[in-house]
């Protein structure tokens, strides 16, 4: 090690100071990875996919919100339908059982469709459900203006079975049906059907 005294600051303050410093000499010294980093050939900005799966962490991360994102449009998709009033079939859950309202509109005649499954592995309800069907929105004229729409009522019987059909058949014609469903053990549910 030099033991050089150090040297007085220049007497002329408006001469331009000079450094003695290389960056060249510098990186000459550097490890590849640095000198890879510091190389102006070809320098590109970076898309926002080859940022996005840079290393293997980012892909995996980049992956992971993808299926998520997927996963959480499907269950949306899949949940709308299921509650949008304009689709010809609604579903519920009474008892545990899952049903599936669906109807048809044919020549004055309403028919329905009860769809019954049974979830794996869970108690259900079975025995009698009782049932009132009256229509919301019934295109009538004159006399029959005047009078409270009908009123059907039904009892149907749920088994243990994994999969019950029961169709009924109601003698008038609406665009838009509302259903109770009661059972024994008075669980109630309402649930208003659109027939195609």
């Amino acid at each position: 090690m030099d033991d050089k005294p150090f040297s007085d600051p220049p007497k002329n303050p408006d001469r331009d100071l000079v450094f003695y410093y290389s960056r060249a000499h510098r990186l000459e010294r550097a490890s590849p990875a640095v000198r890879e980093l510091n190389r102006d050939s070809s320098k590109s900005n970076p898309s926002l996919f080859g940022t996005l799966t840079a290393n293997r962490s980012y892909a995996m991360l980049f992956i992971v919100i993808v299926v998520c994102s997927g996963f959480m449009l499907l269950f949306s998709r899949v949940s709308s339908e299921q509650k949008s009033p304009s689709s010809g079939s609604r579903w519920s859950s009474l008892g545990g059982n899952t049903l599936k309202v669906s109807g048809e509109r044919f020549q004055g005649t309403t028919y329905l469709r009860i769809t019954k499954t049974v979830p794996h592995n869970t108690p259900v309800y079975t025995g009698a459900v009782d049932m009132a069907i009256t229509p919301v929105d019934i295109p009538a004229s004159g006399a029959e203006a005047a009078q409270s729409p009908p009123v059907i009522s039904h009892r149907i019987f749920f088994s243990a079975d994994t999969e019950e059909v029961f169709g009924l058949s109601l003698p008038f014609e609406a665009p838009l049906i509302l259903m109770l469903m009661q059972t024994e053990k008075d669980e109630r549910i309402s649930i208003q059907v659109k027939p195609e």
